[in-house]
């Protein structure tokens, strides 16, 4: 590379190139003693690079990228996570609820794999799938989400940080997610009508626009907080006459803008939302909590309303693939699957 092209871009710790993939890669250019060292860290966001800057600056000589001196382990350390985590919402854009679950679930694992190097191998203190991350697994509750974020954070080791190699990997085409077991498959996450009408007379009006929005619109509780703090309505262009204007969320749990055609009256609840332009989550859902104990009705939760509108939906006729794009999802089965357990298919012509 030309020296011209070096420095198109620059960092604190030299300059910025381009990989075949388009992706910065933070390469260091530094004159100490009367020595130039240009090496890269290999690292793709600046979180990443500073840190590695900071391991050269401390033994420019035997700087490696790839981990530190020969021989010493990679462990699983606070400053270790936390670099991670910085990465997973920096550079990923992880919502913050799935932060916290990988602060959590990091933690547990930083406990269950104390001392022991992350990189797998023959020799010394190393972590072996076998021997230390499945029985740790055996007896724990929510493994899903445990051996997810293992994978991520030893992905992140091995294509981000490079302080691993594949072979080093032990979760790497060994240790596999569980497929989602939907909640509906254990419990009925449908809200009756009735049930939701009863409770929705018991709530302040602010709440209640909320519960209408979500009603009819199938929207996460997210959906409708990013929806009051900076959502816009439009005019609906379609051909359904039951539809009385379009809510746009500005992004989905996905990162997408989400419209959604709704009816007159969800139209008004919307507006109002948005005058107001806040909603918070917990007081609605203590709000939705103590009006379902006022109205007499069997408490539930403000999250299962996409389940509800879901079921509803097919129950009264609707096609699952129209549900589905209705809901945002990208294949009718991720509605039946997840969300619509509990309708009932339409009757076909029998024998009797």
């Amino acid at each position: 590379m030309a020296k011209g092209q070096d420095y198109v871009e620059t960092w604190e710790g030299g300059f910025i190139r381009r990989d075949a993939k388009g992706r910065k890669v933070y390469v260091i250019r530094k004159m100490i003693e009367g020595t130039v060292y240009k090496v890269s860290t290999r690292a793709h966001s600046a979180s990443a690079a500073v840190e590695q800057l900071r391991r050269f600056e401390a033994d420019p000589s035997h700087y490696s990228p790839g981990g530190g001196p020969s021989g010493e382990p990679l462990l699983l350390d606070e400053h270790l996570a936390q670099a991670f985590l910085f990465w997973s919402r920096d550079e990923k854009k992880n919502s913050r609820e799935w932060l916290e679950k990988q602060k959590r679930y990091l933690a547990w694992w930083a406990d269950r794999l104390a001392g022991l190097d992350l990189r797998t191998g023959s020799g010394g203190r190393r972590v072996q799938l076998t021997e230390h991350i499945l029985p740790a697994l055996a007896s724990a509750p929510n493994r899903q989400h445990r051996i997810a974020v293992l994978k991520a954070f030893y992905g992140w080791l091995r294509k981000e940080r490079h302080l691993i190699t594949p072979a080093q990997d032990p979760t790497l085409e060994t240790l596999v997610v569980p497929q989602a077991r939907p909640a509906q498959w254990r419990r009925s996450k449908d809200i009756p009508a009735e049930h939701y009408l009863k409770a929705r007379e018991h709530l302040a009006s602010h709440w209640r626009d909320g519960m209408d929005v979500q009603a009819g619109t199938g929207w996460h509780v997210s959906e409708v907080m990013r929806f009051a703090k900076s959502g816009t309505i439009e005019p609906h262009r379609g051909k359904a006459q039951e539809a009385g204007g379009v809510l746009v969320c500005p992004q989905t749990k996905s990162g997408e803008t989400l419209r959604t055609a709704v009816s007159a009256e969800v139209l008004e609840a919307g507006k109002r939302l948005r005058q107001r332009g806040t909603f918070g989550r917990e007081k609605y859902g203590m709000a939705v909590r103590a009006a379902c104990e006022a109205a007499g009705v069997p408490p539930f939760t403000p999250g299962r309303f996409r389940h509800a509108v879901a079921t509803w939906a097919i129950n009264n006729g609707a096609d699952p693939a129209q549900v589905a794009a209705f809901l945002n999802h990208k294949s009718p089965s991720t509605t039946r699957k997840f969300y619509a357990t509990h309708a009932t298919p339409t009757k076909v012509p029998t024998l009797r």
